[in-house]
């Protein structure tokens, strides 16, 4: 069972760099950053690094001080297991937040590393990172926001599968900019483009109509057939001249 205690603080100073109340305090010790916010029933503590893009957030029941809500979090979205505990401190509810992100968040960081020379991890970069089950495409995905290193003002835009790590698009667009169709929806516009045109008229032959995604199934259908027709041929032609 986990209390709330203040004075787990009392060696912190005030941060200068935020506006702190009597209901809303920003700490800070070294490299340490915390920040208390006292709710009508809760007190929330959000404790982060300057160097990183981290934070941890305790949730406490301000009558009892017994620890109600454990959740670390990523860019502002939910990391690592969740714990929810009851009244008396019990645990009561574990949610992995991982769980539907087969390319975790560690490989997404090496691949942004590898692929852009962009460490996302550091929170000096400026940099926006999101993810999230993306009902609209049925799978979870990544988001990634980087400064464009063509134009001042310009972003990159990666979308990246939440399961398979592979680039689903890249676009690049201007911040500032209200007319722009967001990257998500060019994405999805994409989508919906490729839809049609395999699904149009592509082109005949011996007198049957093809769409572009039936000539496609037929041509690959064709060459297995043939590489198969082929193997057979050689292994009989092999089996003949041992004869």
């Amino acid at each position: 069972m986990e209390y709330f205690t203040i004075a787990k603080y009392q060696d912190w100073e005030i941060d200068q760099d935020w506006t702190s109340s009597e209901n809303d305090q920003f700490l800070k010790k070294g490299n340490e950053r915390v920040r208390i916010t006292s709710h009508k029933d809760k007190i929330q503590i959000k404790r982060s690094l300057t160097f990183n893009r981290y934070t941890k957030t305790w949730v406490y029941d301000k009558k009892s001080s017994v620890l109600r809500v454990y959740v670390m979090c990523f860019n502002q979205f939910p990391i690592s297991t969740a714990k929810f505990y009851n009244e008396n401190g019990i645990l009561i509810k574990e949610t992995d937040h991982d769980e539907p992100y087969s390319f975790s968040l560690k490989e997404l960081i090496l691949k942004i590393k590898k692929e852009h020379d962009i460490d996302i991890e550091d929170n000096k970069q400026n940099i926006v990172v999101g993810r999230r089950i993306e009902e609209k495409i049925k799978k979870p995905v990544y988001e990634v926001y980087l400064p464009s290193k063509d134009s001042i003002g310009k972003r990159d835009y990666i979308l990246i599968d939440g399961t398979t790590g592979d680039v689903l698009f890249e676009s690049a667009y201007y911040s500032h900019d209200d007319q722009s169709i967001p990257p998500f929806d060019q994405y999805l516009y994409s989508l919906e483009s490729k839809e049609k045109e395999d699904n149009a008229y592509y082109k005949t032959y011996k007198g049957k109509e093809y769409t572009k995604k039936e000539w496609e199934r037929f041509q690959d259908e064709w060459h297995q057939n043939y590489e198969e027709r082929n193997t057979s041929i050689n292994f009989w032609g092999n089996v003949l001249n041992r004869k």
